[in-house]
Order: C-alpha cells, then sequence, then structure tokens
C-alpha cells in the first residue's frame, strides 16, 4: 500500500497516510525481531521468490511456537531494543540495522486511489 501524495492532503488522507504509517512501523519492528532470532534473514536471499516467501513464512511460524513455549527472544538480540539503554530505538535506527535501503517512489497505478485524489 501506498501513502497518498497529495501536495494539499485531505482529513481523509492525512488519517489514511498516519495508519499506514503506524502499520508500517509495526511490521518493520516485527520483522526486526524476526532478523534478530532468525539469523539466516540477515543475509541476502539466492533462491527462487517461491522458496524466499516459504523461507520467511517458516520463520513466523517457528517464532511463534517459540513464543507460545515461553522462548522469548532475549533483548540483546531484540533490534527494535537498545541494548545500552533499554530504550526502544526509532524507526530510522531500526531500518539502518536492518540494512533496509531506500527505495524509490513508484508511480501509482492504482485507479481508484487515483480517483480519490
Amino acid at each position: 500500500m501506498k501513502p497518498c501524495t497529495n501536495a494539499n492532503p485531505t482529513l481523509q488522507q492525512r488519517y489514511y497516510n498516519y495508519r499506514l504509517s503506524r502499520a508500517r512501523m509495526v511490521t518493520e519492528g516485527a520483522f526486526g525481531q524476526l532478523k534478530g532470532r532468525w539469523r539466516v534473514l540477515l543475509r541476502r536471499c539466492e533462491c527462487s521468490q517461491e522458496n524466499t516467501k516459504k523461507a520467511a513464512l517458516a520463520c513466523v511460524v517457528l517464532h511463534n511456537i517459540c513464543l507460545e513455549k515461553g522462548d522469548t527472544i532475549t533483548r540483546e538480540m531484540d533490534l527494535a531494543i537498545d541494548p545500552k539503554t533499554g530504550n526502544r530505538r526509532d524507526r530510522a535506527t531500526i531500518r539502518e540495522l536492518l540494512q533496509m535501503r531506500a527505495c524509490e517512489k513508484t508511480p501509482d497505478t492504482n485507479t481508484r486511489a487515483r480517483l480519490i485524489r
């Protein structure tokens, strides 16, 4: 999903952008926890797109099993928390630790989204 990019967004568009941003932060934090527990996710995947999806889903399932069994991730492994201070890290720091690179903006091809603007 993409945020609305109007120069003068309506109230609904600002609310949508805010909610989308919050959802992305939750997703980035969750993936940070996965990368902390499953180090295989730190490397570039050389396999097919289908196998990459399967590997990521396997990590999610195994992570959930670990949580159910009480095997929690240590604070040192949790990328969302700074182990030195114990404070939550900001989004930019987490993105840097995850080695996420900035992506170019892609043109919006969703007809319905264009009609909203």
